[in-house]
């Protein structure tokens, strides 16, 4: 660009590229495959750090994977090929980016330098007890750590040099998820392989909030006005995932493998959400966003969902998503376009969610300056219609020519002279005949005729605006577009030296 004016090859094809906007859904969300240097496939969990949205983690079974950069490269910084051992969980610490945690089947492990150093903080004792299947910290007070195990849930108050198991708590019960209200820190959930529990002071004490094993008698769960039916809630329903509703932690979610279950009481009652729209009711892991709470993501093993408690229903987001084998979801705010990024761990690889589209209003003056900085060496508009107007010979001094010769010629008179030769040819024949004589007469006539006239003409209208003038503005006005196209799409698609964004 030069001056302040701006490229004219730019500003088409800055709008060429964002043309198709116009009338497209700017709330609708596809996904982008952000699996550039993970050399595994089959992807568990995805955690994002609190404070650097583009630090991001994520493991297979054997490797755990680090992101820098929102997912343009990865990096390996912790395996368990060839040991045995597996990747349960990860998370990372609120307050401080350089701590995260991995449980695996052979206990706790914790790196303090973004993943480069990790040491063993937690081993149970066998099997159950050493493998770590959930990790919840304390929001305010990061040095007390909560982990599910498959036999009993383990605190520890000091950073992981001691550890506790809670002895108030059901006795060999396999821990999948535990959630820590934010709002009311002393306020804990931990989903069981028998039922959900609830602790309101820090894990002291603990009391079932629902159960999973329903007699076969005829119990209903009450709601307010509303009862379920145990028929609703099957038997031996298995709880994977609990989340608090950011705006109001009263409001919790649990995914099952029978569909979502809301309470609206802080788990004195539960409800079961509607299943329209969700093809796979086994829910693996549930994510909400604090910027839209109205909504509930679900990873399943047939895609991620969207419910609406507006409208109990639920809509499938797979625009993008090669991968339907969902098994962890995460939300990350992006701080450049101020969008939420949605992150999911799948079979096929990792996967976030981008803006499907933006309004001009949305695209910074940064991002239009990287766009306009590929056409810099472009001519300005200037210098093209300059050139346009050389190409299509209408230079000013020629036009002015043109139109002061259009306007004389409405003094002109139409001259028209005509000039008419005729011919007349009349002839007649009769014959009679008697026994003497015989006897024939023809009659012929012949003439010419000539005529001849001349007239003017003029036509006062044209004094005005005649058709000359009208075709020499047609004239102008196609050849100045026409070439200023011409050179508009032979630089956008046709120079080699144009370094065109795809459109």
């Amino acid at each position: 660009m030069r001056g302040h004016s701006i490229s004219l090859v730019a500003a088409v094809c800055f709008f060429m590229h964002f043309a198709f906007i116009a009338n497209a859904d700017v709330h609708e969300i596809v996904w982008k495959d952000v699996s550039n240097g993970i050399i595994d496939t089959d992807l568990q969990r995805v955690v994002v750090s609190p404070d650097y949205p583009d630090t991001v983690y994520t493991n297979s079974l054997n490797s755990l994977y680090r992101t820098t950069n929102g997912g343009k490269t990865w990096n390996e910084v912790l395996s368990f090929r060839g040991t045995g051992n597996t990747i349960n969980i990860i998370a990372a610490m609120p307050k401080n980016e350089k701590i995260i945690l991995a449980g695996t089947r052979e206990g706790l492990y914790r790196s303090i330098d973004r993943g480069i150093q990790w040491a063993r903080i937690f081993s149970g004792i066998g099997g159950l007890e050493d493998s770590v299947l959930s990790i919840a910290v304390h929001p305010v007070k990061s040095e007390i750590i909560f982990i599910g195990t498959g036999s009993g849930l383990y605190r520890t108050d000091n950073n992981g040099k001691d550890w506790n198991k809670d002895r108030n708590f059901p006795a060999g019960s396999l821990v999948k998820a535990i959630a820590i209200d934010s709002a009311e820190p002393n306020i804990i959930y931990a989903a069981t392989d028998k039922g959900i529990y609830k602790s309101i002071n820090n894990g002291i004490d603990w009391q079932r909030a629902f159960v999973t094993d329903i007699p076969e008698r005829n119990i209903n769960i009450s709601n307010g006005d509303e009862t379920i039916a145990t028929e609703e809630i099957k038997t031996g329903v298995e709880i994977k995932s609990i989340v608090f509703n950011p705006a109001d932690s009263k409001i919790i979610f649990a995914g099952t493998t029978a569909g979502l279950l809301i309470s609206e009481d802080g788990g004195l009652t539960w409800k079961k959400a509607g299943n329209s729209g969700l093809i796979d009711r086994d829910i693996r892991h549930l994510a909400v966003s604090s910027k839209d709470t109205d909504n509930i993501f679900a990873a399943t093993g047939k895609g991620v969902f969207r419910y609406s408690k507006v409208s109990d229903n639920w809509h499938e987001l797979y625009d993008g998503l090669v991968s339907s084998d969902i098994h962890f979801l995460a939300f990350s705010p992006d701080l450049q376009n101020d969008f939420i990024t949605l992150w999911a761990a799948a079979k096929n690889g990792i996967f976030k969610t981008v803006p499907a589209v933006q309004t001009f209003s949305e695209i910074s003056n940064i991002e239009a300056q990287q766009v306009f900085s590929k056409f810099a060496h472009e001519p300005d508009i200037e210098e093209i219609r300059q050139a346009a107007m050389s190409y299509a010979e209408v230079q000013p001094e020629k036009i002015e020519g043109w139109r002061k010769a259009a306007a004389r010629k409405a003094w002109l008179p139409d001259l028209r002279f005509e000039f008419n030769k005729n011919k007349a040819w009349q002839k007649s024949t009769y014959f009679y005949s008697t026994q003497s004589e015989k006897y024939k007469d023809n009659d012929i006539t012949r003439d010419r005729d000539r005529a001849w006239s001349v007239s003017l003409t003029w036509e006062l209208g044209d004094l005005i605006w005649n058709d000359a003038q009208r075709s020499l503005v047609n004239r102008c006005v196609n050849s100045h577009q026409a070439a200023i196209l011409s050179s508009t799409f032979d630089s956008c698609f046709i120079t080699p030296s144009t370094n065109v964004f795809p459109l």
